[in-house]
């Protein structure tokens, strides 16, 4: 897949994100920072990439996981859904984690999900949050 091709699907993906929480351009733009539905516009047709620094909080509004923007399902069963329980979802994640049980994820999911796991390991050392 070329950077516009990536570009498109991305878009797409966002879209579909946003029209499956009931969410209008306006409505996403504002909860990004962005002043108009412009710049929403412009990521879903494919003409603009969105900034690494907004991914995470585009996730967060939409109530996806960050790979689910970029078209990898990672949920669990459920559509995705506006009021869905997140912290279910977490839930299930920890304990597929602590199981061992990551095999429910592709491939390159599991490489994802064990990378990320591994820098959260390696952020954390030093200070320990659990105490």
């Amino acid at each position: 897949m070329n950077k516009e091709e990536a570009k498109k699907q991305y878009g797409s993906n966002l879209k579909r994100l946003r029209l499956a929480c009931g969410m209008s351009q306006d409505e996403l733009a504002k909860a990004l920072g962005y002043t108009n539905r412009s710049s929403i516009n412009k990521i879903e047709v494919g003409r603009s990439n969105i900034p690494a620094d907004k991914i995470a909080r585009t996730a967060e509004v939409l109530g996806v996981s960050p790979l689910e923007l970029f078209g990898e399902k990672v949920v669990f069963k459920e559509e995705v859904h506006p009021k869905r329980d997140l912290k279910s979802d977490k839930d299930k994640l920890k304990t597929m984690i602590f199981n061992g049980d990551i095999s429910k994820l592709n491939e390159p999911n599991q490489a994802r999900l064990m990378s990320y796991y591994q820098a959260l390991l390696d952020t954390q050392e030093g200070t320990d949050e659990s105490t």
